[in-house]
């Protein structure tokens, strides 16, 4: 999909029904949005990273479906992947944890032109919120350690892959022995690995 220049605004609620990706870096989330108090019908694309980084922050919401992801990574299926989240847990996902950074998305019309789809926004960035409220500590702790395991699990994939490599395997068999064939989750694994180099 072709993204139409616009001004970025911010969303501090979506709420996510369905995942869909494939093996590209694109992931797309049908869903809703809250602005002004309205719930409105909204399509999103995020990157993986970006969405990597929007579990993070929404703590208990964002562990089980990083969970879920990692899941249908191991199982390696071929073609787009759809994780029903309403199916898992009876009720589209609220991610409100921080601020979503948004920009109109593009479609072709008949015509040949592009104009801005009503339906579908770009997830730009997502940052923190700068909030002086008294965050509930013990729970936030317990799925931070959670999605923390997970996180670790996906860097270590990669770290075995580096030392493949550095032990003078191919490609191809440095990605088998490390569990990375899948190029949805290599990247996965790349990107946890790339955040806890950061941390550390």
């Amino acid at each position: 999909m072709k993204k139409v220049e616009s001004l970025p605004r911010s969303l501090d609620e979506i709420m996510i029904g369905q995942i869909v990706f494939d093996h590209s870096e694109w992931i797309s989330l049908w869903g809703y949005m809250t602005h002004r108090g309205r719930k409105s019908r909204m399509d999103f694309i995020v990157t993986f990273e970006t969405f990597n980084k929007l579990l993070r922050l929404s703590a208990e919401a964002g562990d089980p479906v990083q969970m879920l992801l990692v899941d249908q990574l191991e199982k390696g299926d071929e073609g787009p992947v759809i994780i029903d989240l309403v199916e898992h847990f009876g009720k589209p996902q609220c991610f409100d944890r921080c601020k979503i950074v948004v920009s109109n998305t593009g479609i072709m019309d008949e015509n040949g032109h592009w104009r801005n789809d009503p339906n579908c926004l770009s997830i730009d960035e997502v940052r923190p919120h700068l909030e002086t409220k008294t965050p509930a500590i013990a729970l936030h702790s317990m799925y931070s350690q959670n999605l923390s395991k997970c996180e670790a699990l996906l860097a270590r994939f990669y770290e075995l892959y580096l030392g493949y490599q550095e032990l003078g395997f191919d490609e191809e068999t440095s990605l088998q022995k490390a569990d990375l064939e899948d190029n949805l989750k290599f990247k996965m694994a790349y990107y946890a690995w790339a955040m806890d180099r950061q941390e550390g």
